[in-house]
């Protein structure tokens, strides 16, 4: 085998190395410039001791705000947190004051949040720059859209009861409305008293005193939802409280006559009759108080119905359309619905029975006392502004909408219907309100003296009306039966008249 000898003099070791370590000092180099790199934000700030970082941080979420609690250790270098947000685009500094030694529990709360869903970052500081490592935890904004979706709970109804108080009937809290705490109801009472009540969710019914139909209540439910930094409010809800109906009791009615009644048969039928004491009807009399007797029958031994007497065809008739009836009903009422009945026995749609008439109301009616003389009393009660039908064409043959043949027609037009006043005269009706202007209207719109089965219906049920709401108590009502009755004549039967509305 051949031997090989590697020779190396002093001279050329010397020069090796200086090839090497120009090389090693070249990687040594390069490699430290990637570390630098790396770890750049760290080495910049220098030497740097690290200190705890902020520890069990809870999130509590707030409106347009957040609140936070965190644990720091007992170092006592720790100065301050910072806590950043918006990918460090926004911080604050919480300063520390330490109340305790060891580890402390720190609050803060960040107010003029935009809602949304955010990472914070807890950073822990002291004075002379050291950190802590960074601690991120996601934290949520409530703000206006959390709040339009909370939910308020639910009404099933409102009622006004006969003591006077209103009555909120609640929707059971579902289970899964486990924010919801309570209720409120905000309304002013009629003492202009601010009143503010906390309804419980296990409540079911709720009672309000001091409303009236008509006033407004507001109504909304507190939440607080998970995690929460605060009480919640839903969006008020308002609600009108409701009318109460019932049956104006027809034992407190009176006649309450005035100039231009028809007081006929009450108690003779002379012109200046309702002067007469309003208990003289004289036995057996078909008066005006059989209207509310409970019967709409022409009855042998009651005689439970309104017969004025017949003046048809007398031209100089004390009594012409339209005949009015006034009577006062015994309390202040805000009324709602009247039911009214003709003569019950006679076939549907004949006879004296009312075809057309309107209802007035007030509160207190003037008397005598309040005018200058008796003759000024008259007049203001004995005018009266009415339109009346025209029986010459809206009863004949050739009408399009009604096909009732009335014989004498015209003739008995010009003696029974009064012509209306010169307009410009002070009246009753100035001073009045029309809870409503109506017609009993034949279901078959059949000839006089033919009906079907739904006339006859609806003249054994009587006829049913709503009345304007004129948002006052009245007492007074004046009936005024317009021309023509369904025979055509100058006579008035009327068998029962029921009124509803709030008498409380």
């Amino acid at each position: 085998m051949k031997r090989i000898n590697f020779k190396f003099t002093l001279e050329t070791g010397i020069k090796t190395i200086k090839v090497i370590i120009p090389v090693c000092l070249m990687i040594l180099a390069f490699s430290c410039e990637n570390m630098n790199s790396l770890h750049e934000k760290y080495l910049n700030r220098g030497e740097t001791l690290y200190i705890g970082a902020a520890d069990s941080i809870i999130v509590r979420s707030g409106l347009n705000k957040i609140g936070f609690e965190w644990k720091i250790n007992a170092d006592p270098r720790i100065a301050k947190t910072v806590i950043y947000w918006n990918q460090r685009d926004t911080g604050v500094t919480i300063p520390l004051r330490r109340t305790s030694e060891g580890e402390m529990w720190l609050s803060a709360v960040l107010n003029d949040i935009a809602e949304g869903e955010y990472i914070f970052e807890f950073e822990i500081q002291d004075n002379n720059g050291n950190i802590s490592k960074s601690v991120e935890i996601a934290g949520s904004v409530l703000g206006d859209i959390y709040v339009e979706n909370l939910r308020n709970r639910g009404i099933k109804s409102l009622a006004k009861l006969v003591s006077g108080e209103m009555q909120i009937n609640w929707e059971a809290v579902s289970a899964t409305a486990t924010s919801l705490l309570y209720s409120v109801v905000q309304y002013v009472n009629t003492q202009g008293q601010e009143m503010k009540i906390e309804v419980e969710n296990d409540e079911e019914t709720t009672l309000l005193q001091g409303l009236e139909t008509g006033d407004d209540v507001e109504i909304y439910s507190v939440h607080f939802p998970e995690n929460g930094l605060e009480l919640f409010n839903s969006l008020k809800r308002r609600f009108t409280m409701p009318k109460f109906e019932r049956e104006i009791a027809k034992s407190r009615f009176v006649a309450a006559f005035k100039p231009g009644d028809n007081t006929t048969p009450h108690p003779g039928g002379g012109d200046q009759d309702y002067l007469k004491p309003i208990t003289d009807f004289g036995v057996g009399q078909r008066s005006l108080a059989k209207i509310w007797d409970g019967g709409s029958a022409n009855n042998t031994n009651g005689m439970t119905i309104l017969h004025t007497e017949d003046q048809s065809g007398n031209a100089s008739a004390r009594f012409k359309f339209p005949h009015h009836f006034t009577f006062d009903i015994g309390v202040p009422a805000s009324l709602s619905r009247l039911q009214i009945w003709c003569r019950t026995d006679n076939a549907a749609f004949t006879g004296h029975s009312p075809r057309f008439f309107e209802l007035w109301a007030t509160d207190a009616p003037k008397e005598v006392e309040d005018f200058p003389t008796k003759d000024d009393f008259e007049k203001y009660y004995r005018t009266t502004y009415v339109t009346q039908k025209d029986p010459g064409n809206y009863l004949s043959s050739s009408d399009p909408l009604y096909v009732d043949k009335v014989t004498q027609a015209q003739a008995n037009s010009r003696n029974y219907v009064s012509p209306e006043p010169e307009q410009g005269i002070y009246n009753w009706q100035n001073d009045w309100v029309k809870l409503g202007d109506f017609e009993i209207t034949k279901p078959s719109a059949s000839n006089y003296n033919t009906s079907n089965d739904a006339d006859k219906a609806l003249w054994s049920g009587g006829s049913d009306f709503n009345l304007i709401d004129v948002k006052k108590k009245v007492r007074y009502l004046r009936l005024v039966i317009k021309y023509p009755n369904w025979q055509n004549t100058n006579c008035i039967n009327l068998g029962e008249i029921t009124i509803y509305g709030d008498d409380i």
